[in-house]
């Protein structure tokens, strides 16, 4: 699970740092940098999966791209090309992190967490400023391997590892944004060796955990053609979450039952259901049964079909996913937005998946809120629900952390945080027994 992530000069956010939890909640007003937070992960995805492995960021545009960054100007804090841009994480590990020095005697430390930190830069052509990785136990221990550049553009190495009169080695420029090289040697006559045997294969593994709905998901089709494929990834715009369906169907497998179940806790469906419209079974219908009336998929509401990837991805992403998910309440009903939160809690419980959800949804906070509070569900509690609100600014984005406590309440409720329906309500009374006065008067 991931734990921490922080940015430096990355779009709106000057500096950042957020501690994460099984379920973190991203709001704020437009433009304020909540939805650069998401981007920021998918876009070490997006360079650690890149064809060419030789780019320190790949700034996407392409077809299968998460998303098209532009420059490093485009993506650069105020766009000053001066500012190093940075980005780190740290996530929880299962594995046993190796090391090995020249006398081969191999140190095997299970670790609780690693952190990974990375900076580039750019002159000619973008560079990698700082590269490192520090692994934690319990108790504090620690090791730590780094790269960085020198004012000359020469790249140094160093690590714990490293006796205190033994200076740091230079290094061949970094091939990629988190490969540390696999020996490093210090001193003359091969004195000392270092080997980090699975450093870069543990952040390629939590990179791999990353799955990601965006917020404008794909309208629904009257038909759809079987490919004989088994989607294992709901792609962002939610594209193949029928196809996923599909095969689901064939396979005799009950997803399309669990996803109607849930549609019906949401109030949107009487049944939902996918069946083949052919002999040969390669055209499909969805269907959906409101108030008693069977019609396709693309005859309803358009909250269904936008909502059915993320139910889908929720359902089917492997166990111990990290789901990023944009606005997963976009045109749902309130009461819809309050189920999803039920789902939401679900998924985390469940199916072990972290979530990090970006939304301007008042009621699935609210609902999240009377979950802590009923105290029926124990996962339900503020360890596991974290939330932030992000404000814009001339200086740089900013992020206060929304405190719930284990009623559910909120303790430190951030100026125009969402939006004050009492008050509203309040107003529109003032507002109203003044006209009424008004007239009476003229009367």
């Amino acid at each position: 699970m991931l734990r921490r992530i922080g940015l430096t000069n990355f779009k709106c956010w000057r500096e950042l740092e957020i501690d994460l939890a099984p379920i973190t909640l991203l709001f704020g007003s437009n433009s304020s940098g909540k939805t650069a937070i998401l981007q920021s992960l998918l876009l070490l995805k997006q360079t650690a999966n890149s064809f060419d492995s030789s780019q320190h960021l790949d700034f996407g545009g392409g077809p299968r791209d998460y998303f098209d960054f532009g420059s490093y100007q485009d993506l650069v804090f105020g766009h000053d090309e001066a500012q190093n841009l940075g980005i780190q994480i740290d996530w929880d590990t299962s594995t046993t992190i190796h090391f090995v020095t020249v006398e081969l005697e191999r140190h095997d430390r299970a670790r609780d967490s690693v952190a990974f930190a990375v900076a580039w830069g750019i002159d000619e052509e973008i560079h990698i400023e700082e590269l490192c990785y520090s692994v934690y136990s319990q108790d504090d221990d620690s090791e730590f391997v780094k790269i960085w550049r020198d004012e000359d553009g020469s790249h140094w190495i160093t690590s714990s590892f490293s006796r205190d009169d033994q200076k740091p080695e230079r290094i061949d420029s970094p091939e990629s944004c988190y490969v540390l090289p696999w020996t490093a040697r210090y001193g003359k006559g091969n004195e000392q060796r270092i080997s980090i045997l699975n450093l870069n294969s543990e952040f390629e593994r939590i990179i791999e955990k990353l799955r990601y709905i965006g917020p404008l998901r794909n309208p629904p089709k009257r038909y759809y053609a079987r490919t004989g494929g088994k989607p294992e990834v709901v792609e962002p715009p939610g594209n193949n979450a029928i196809q996923a369906l599909i095969a689901s169907t064939l396979e005799e497998k009950r997803l399309a039952f669990h996803i109607s179940s849930i549609l019906q806790e949401m109030g949107l469906v009487d049944d939902f259901g996918v069946k083949p419209i052919d002999e040969k079974q390669r055209l499909y219908e969805v269907s959906v049964t409101i108030a008693g009336v069977e019609s396709s998929l693309a005859d309803s509401g358009f909250g269904i079909s936008q909502v059915l990837p993320v139910i889908t991805m929720l359902l089917t992403a492997p166990m111990g996913s990290v789901v990023l998910l944009e606005q997963p309440e976009l045109h749902l009903h309130p009461n819809a937005q309050s189920a999803l939160a039920d789902l939401l809690l679900y998924a985390a419980e469940n199916r072990d998946l972290q979530l990090i959800v970006e939304s301007h949804s008042e009621h699935l906070l609210r609902r999240l809120q009377r979950r802590i509070a009923e105290h029926e569900l124990e996962y339900a509690n503020p360890d596991n629900i974290k939330t932030y609100f992000c404000r814009p600014s001339g200086q740089g984005s900013t992020v206060e952390e929304v405190k719930i406590d284990e009623y559910g309440q909120i303790s430190n409720w951030p100026e125009r945080f969402l939006g004050d329906i009492n008050a509203e309500l309040h107003t529109a009374v003032k507002a109203a027994l003044h006209r009424r006065r008004t007239e009476l008067t003229r009367e």
